[in-house]
């Protein structure tokens, strides 16, 4: 193959280079990280030609955010992720309501992070929920939309090492007589089954076989978006009996309707029950944590859970030295040790 114009090596490298203008304009000087003379040649070709396709591309009109949230908002099909991003987007709105897609940057956010740190006093965990469906959008709006050409580079902010809270006995207890009549069955739910809040509100009746002892969560309300059939242990078949007949669909219901949020009922129960630092998501750490304690393994706790990666589940493991104390029992054999004279053995 002759050798394309703009190709070359350099001395101090095994690799070959280029350094060509492309038909858009751009001048391209890098590596190709081949040392394959013919395939260097067919990059630069195929780069030339990229170029060359994006020219004759149409001009897309710019796309504002409204445009995108409401394509974003209409295209989701997973109840739990609709309910905590129109949450994040209600917050984001005042600031990038008027903005185009291409004018969005990490400049363009400062506003709106500094407003929620310093004004509203949320942590930079919340603040990184709501930059990553910015992010999210952003990526829709170029890799499948075709509205946008350059993603900008949104960082996140710096965030503590996860925390695993979970309650005692007692303070469950505790939690349980403070709530209302329609959370303490949510509660106790969540508490006997691990389930996140979007797969405990989001579930139906068809979906729960009392003879079975299992309910079967749809793949659009978990966060890893695919099914799992949750085994009912007698806690949550007696939560389940607690709220059966209120609803014809919905299981866990407010005033007839589906509950899509904890609402403030949640916090005043804490305060109630002297409980701090908790949120209701640290019902499936407590979970878990009391699984552990109680001798499930940690491969069992991920299959339970529905926990796509071991690592996740390995924030329990401090909780069960035990299993550790039997893996060291396995290379066990009898030592001797001499001590003043005396010989003594263990085991």
């Amino acid at each position: 193959m002759a050798r394309e114009k703009g190709l070359y090596q350099r001395k101090d490298s095994p690799y070959w280079w280029i350094d060509v203008v492309l038909p858009d304009g751009r001048r391209v000087c890098q590596s190709t990280r081949l040392k394959d003379r013919d395939a260097a040649t067919e990059f630069l070709i195929r780069l030339k030609a990229d170029a060359y396709d994006a020219q004759q591309k149409p001009l897309q009109p710019d796309r504002s955010w409204k445009e995108a949230v409401l394509r974003y908002v209409g295209e989701l099909d997973n109840p739990s992720r609709l309910v905590s991003s129109r949450d994040h987007l209600r917050q984001l709105d005042p600031f990038l309501c008027e903005l185009m897609l291409n004018e969005i940057s990490m400049e363009s956010l400062q506003p709106f992070i500094r407003h929620r740190k310093d004004v509203e006093g949320v942590t930079n965990a919340t603040v990184n929920r709501a930059l990553e469906i910015v992010r999210r959008i952003l990526h829709l709006a170029r890799d499948e939309w075709g509205w946008l050409e350059r993603f900008p580079r949104i960082r996140m902010l710096s965030e503590p090492r996860r925390r695993v809270r979970f309650l005692s006995r007692q303070e469950a207890d505790a939690l349980l007589e403070a709530l209302s009549a329609h959370l303490r069955p949510v509660v106790s739910f969540g508490l006997a089954t691990g389930c996140r809040m979007g797969e405990i509100l989001n579930l139906e009746w068809h979906r729960v076989d009392f003879d079975r002892r299992v309910a079967w969560l749809d793949h659009g309300t978990t966060k890893n978006g695919e099914g799992r059939g949750i085994p009912l242990n007698n806690d949550a078949i007696l939560a389940l009996r607690a709220v059966e007949g209120d609803h014809g669909r919905w299981c866990f219901t407010y005033r007839k309707k589906r509950m899509e949020r904890v609402g403030s009922g949640w916090k005043r129960a804490l305060r109630r029950a002297g409980i701090t630092d908790f949120r209701f998501h640290d019902l499936r750490h407590t979970w878990a944590s009391w699984h552990v304690t109680n001798g499930t393994s940690l491969q069992e706790l991920m299959e339970l859970g529905g926990w796509k990666s071991y690592e996740m589940v390995l924030r329990y493991a401090h909780l069960a030295p035990d299993h550790l104390s039997h893996a060291a029992a396995r290379i066990e054999r009898t030592w001797k040790i001499v001590e003043q004279n005396s010989t003594k053995t263990l085991r």
